[in-house]
């Protein structure tokens, strides 16, 4: 397990890319905010879902999911896995278990998982991509912990969205944690109780792994809208 505090979405993303490639190690990262970024999935269309991007700096990750703006206030919770766990067999059987887990610890909040966004109720929490290979599988997460309706104007409603949003707004189709956990601990430590159940989750020091850290292969940043 590994546990940082704002660290930037870019050297994060560059972590995880990194982490898929070390066999048979399993992760758990979770980062507690970021410097303000505004993050597209790999696929994207930048000029069709971001309005302008000022000086906020725009990254492309390496895996798929939707167009998110990422602040201090973002909480990122991240599975890297052998597929040889039975949780993580497929993304089907990694986000089910998540969803299992959260409910484990939170058995009042009414959470779970619609097509592929966390939810409490019918309104979305946290947004998640994957990434699979042939022996490796990643699932990440960036929960709202809490959101700024100002910076999420530079997001222009996605022409592709699930079902379940019904053309609402951001603001409509929204929630966050912080209508119900006083600080973003207090949603992870039962969390990580729960998964100690199961599992000896071991802290990894970041500085090791930072000596091997090289650029990443996949996630780029976009410096220009029309670049």
């Amino acid at each position: 397990m590994i546990e940082l505090k704002k660290m930037p979405i870019f050297q994060m993303l560059a972590l995880e890319e990194h982490l898929l490639e070390m066999p048979c190690e399993n992760y758990l990262l979770i980062n507690y905010g970021t410097p303000d970024a505004i993050v597209l999935g790999k696929s994207n269309d930048r000029l069709a879902l971001v309005d302008e991007k000022g000086d906020v700096p725009l990254i492309r990750r390496f895996s798929g999911g939707g167009t998110v703006y990422v602040d201090h206030s973002t909480l990122f919770i991240t599975w890297i896995l052998s597929k040889e766990l039975n949780m993580a067999k497929c993304v089907d059987t990694l986000f089910d278990w998540t969803v299992k887990t959260i409910k484990k610890a939170h058995p009042l909040l009414e959470f779970n998982r619609i097509e592929t966004d966390y939810v409490i109720q019918d309104k979305k929490v946290g947004g998640t991509a994957q990434y699979v290979k042939k022996d490796r599988i990643l699932h990440h997460t960036s929960f709202l912990f809490d959101y700024s309706k100002e910076k999420l104007r530079v997001l222009k409603q996605p022409l592709k969205a699930p079902a379940y949003r019904q053309n609402r707004s951001h603001e409509e189709f929204l929630t966050t944690l912080n209508t119900r956990f006083a600080v973003p601990e207090d949603f992870v430590h039962p969390y990580l109780v729960e998964l100690e159940k199961d599992f000896f989750l071991e802290k990894t020091s970041i500085l090791e792994i930072l000596k091997t850290l090289k650029s990443p292969k996949q996630t780029v940043i976009l410096h220009s809208l029309k670049s």
